[in-house]
Formats: structure tokens, C-alpha cells, sequence
């Protein structure tokens, strides 16, 4: 019977706890800014919309209320598209620290199955030896 050393199993299922906690560190981290970028826009949407309503109640010829509109309109456009693109580009970050985490993680585990199980076939074949050479002993009485 193998010598099973259960510590080096125990290493092997920290490796995976320590990549798998790292991976929701760095996911976790992306999310909140992600969060905190929508929310910055919320918060910048409702104050324009408060002050584009108030510079609309003291306006009194029809030119100006056009143009005020415009104006308004055009920058709410451009600030969507603007914070659209940085959340865009903090999903694109997520997803690849999210590919990155992964396949770190998969390597370690990687590495650290292949290192207890040659220690483990290697101790089988100890143990074979010592087995064949009380075998052979056996029969040389």
C-alpha cells in the first residue's frame, strides 16, 4: 500500500483555494468600479436633467427653447457614449483578468497535481521494490 502523504493533497487544495481567491479578489475589484462608473453617470445624469429643466422654466421665446434643447441633447449623447465606452472598456478589463486568473489558477493546479502524483508513483515504486525484494528473500529460504 502507498504512503499516502496527505499533506502534500492538502497543498495541492490550497493551491486551488489561493487561485480561486485571488480570481474573486480581482473580480470583485472590477465589479465595484464598474459600479462606482454607473453610478457617477446616474448622479451626473440627474443633475443635468435637474439643471436643463430649471434654465427651461426661465426661458420665454421658442428659439431659445430649441436651442437649449439641442444643446442639452447633444451633451447628454456625448457623455453616454462616453461612459459607455469607459464601461465598456472596464468589462473588457474584467474579461481579461478573468482569463488571466483562470488560466494561472489552471496552471498552478496544474503544476501541483503532476508534483504529488510523481510523488506519489514514486512512492508506489519504493514500495514495489522493497515488496519484490522480501518476495525474493522469501523464496531464496
Amino acid at each position: 500500500m502507498a504512503n499516502l502523504n496527505f499533506d502534500e493533497f492538502r497543498d495541492l487544495g490550497k493551491h486551488q483555494l489561493d487561485a480561486f481567491n485571488t480570481a474573486s479578489n480581482s473580480t470583485a475589484k472590477s465589479l465595484r468600479a464598474i459600479a462606482a462608473e454607473a453610478t457617477d453617470y446616474s448622479k451626473a445624469s440627474l443633475d443635468n436633467g435637474r439643471a436643463y429643466f430649471e434654465k427651461l422654466l426661465r426661458v420665454q421665446k421658442i428659439d431659445d427653447v430649441v436651442q437649449l434643447q439641442s444643446e442639452f441633447y447633444r451633451n447628454v449623447y456625448g457623455d453616454f457614449f462616453t461612459r459607455a465606452s469607459r464601461v465598456g472598456e472596464l468589462c473588457s478589463n474584467l474579461a481579461k483578468e478573468a482569463f488571466v486568473s483562470a488560466q494561472t489558477a489552471s496552471e498552478q493546479a496544474t503544476k501541483a497535481a503532476t508534483e504529488a502524483t510523481s510523488k506519489i508513483v514514486a512512492d508506489i515504486g519504493e514500495q514495489t521494490e522493497k515488496l519484490a525484494a522480501k518476495a525474493r528473500d522469501a523464496t531464496k529460504e
